[in-house]
């Protein structure tokens, strides 16, 4: 399970061995790893994620799941990730900003007390300012593409909120955040829009949804009439007979996973290759709607991606590890 290193420009205590501990704390689950390198030597996981914590809970937490490993590695660095370091979490970690690579990211690490005096350090996420006045963020995706060996170009972190992230000299430049899933996820459970889709759904409508998307995006000189009237005509299309009811579901995924794309290509140009970091089945629906524009994909493990980050912020500053 190890993973390619980068450059030594980019590594400059790459050859040497570091063993620390990581807890990958989401919004539902709990993931610890102890890691040398990036190779795991031990794991645990729960569903103690933060949302289902109460403040003051989060240190108890973590040495139920992790003690047996400060116990065993007393020199070990620990390292904290995702929305551990949100306002919902252990403690709030404040952003570092773009442009940032992983010596940044060390300087803005947030000291944790995991008692027998012995600290944690929470990564602090990143801040983006896109445009003059906007605004945008990111916590625990910055780990993942530094993890992800793309020197230069334009990563894809597709999950709930997809994040396209601009990489220049091994450093993230700047990112745009998109609400894909989430929006989809209303769309499906909580909206008129998509109650009239019905199950086994048809594959069919995704390319029907990227298809609408792109004619929208004004590639071929369509005029553009705006997502929210391309959704409500989704439903329409339905109830008036001139779409399958198991079209729907795939076809609402397409147009939104379609407009992400115009909107990413829109900031960031139109790059020969997008690396994705995702599960297998999202990448697969990224790399087919993306090889419509031209553009090839290269998909790259998450977990790997997030230790080699890890790892590189680590030997970044390994002399402020030292207990």
């Amino acid at each position: 399970m190890s993973h390619p290193m980068l450059s030594s420009s980019t590594d400059r205590n790459k050859d040497q061995a570091v063993r620390f501990i990581v807890a990958d704390w989401g919004t539902t689950r709990f993931r610890g790893y102890l890691v040398e390198n990036e190779t795991i030597l031990d794991q645990v996981s729960s569903d103690e994620g933060v949302s289902a914590l109460q403040k003051g809970e989060h240190q108890g937490v973590f040495l139920r799941q992790c003690g047996r490993w400060l116990e065993a590695e007393p020199n070990a660095p620990v390292l904290l990730v995702g929305m551990v370091g949100s306002r919902e979490g252990w403690q709030e970690a404040p952003y570092a900003s773009c442009p940032a690579g992983p010596d940044e990211i060390a300087r803005a690490l947030i000291p944790v007390d995991l008692g027998g005096g012995r600290k944690g350090h929470i990564v602090p996420g990143l801040f983006c300012e896109p445009a003059p006045g906007a605004a945008d963020v990111m916590r625990g995706e910055e780990t993942l593409v530094l993890g992800a060996g793309v020197e230069n170009g334009l990563v894809c972190s597709a999950g709930t909120h997809p994040k396209w992230i601009h990489m220049r000299d091994a450093r993230i430049e700047r990112f745009a955040t998109f609400m894909t899933g989430e929006m989809y996820a209303l769309l499906r459970e909580h909206s008129m829009i998509g109650r009239p889709a019905t199950e086994p759904a048809d594959p069919k409508g995704f390319d029907m949804g990227l298809d609408a998307a792109e004619r929208n995006g004004g590639t071929d000189g369509a005029a553009r009439v705006g997502l929210l009237h391309l959704l409500f005509g989704a439903r329409a299309a339905v109830v008036s007979g001139r779409m399958a009811s198991n079209l729907l579901g795939p076809y609402l995924s397409g147009l939104l996973t379609g407009d992400e794309i115009n909107g990413a290509l829109a900031q960031f140009g139109r790059p020969s290759v997008v690396t994705i970091l995702a599960d297998q089945a999202r990448a697969d629906l990224y790399a087919h709607a993306l090889a419509r524009h031209g553009i090839r994909t290269e998909l790259k493990n998450t977990q790997q991606a997030l230790l080699a980050g890890l790892a590189r912020i680590v030997r970044q500053h390994a002399a402020a590890w030292r207990p």
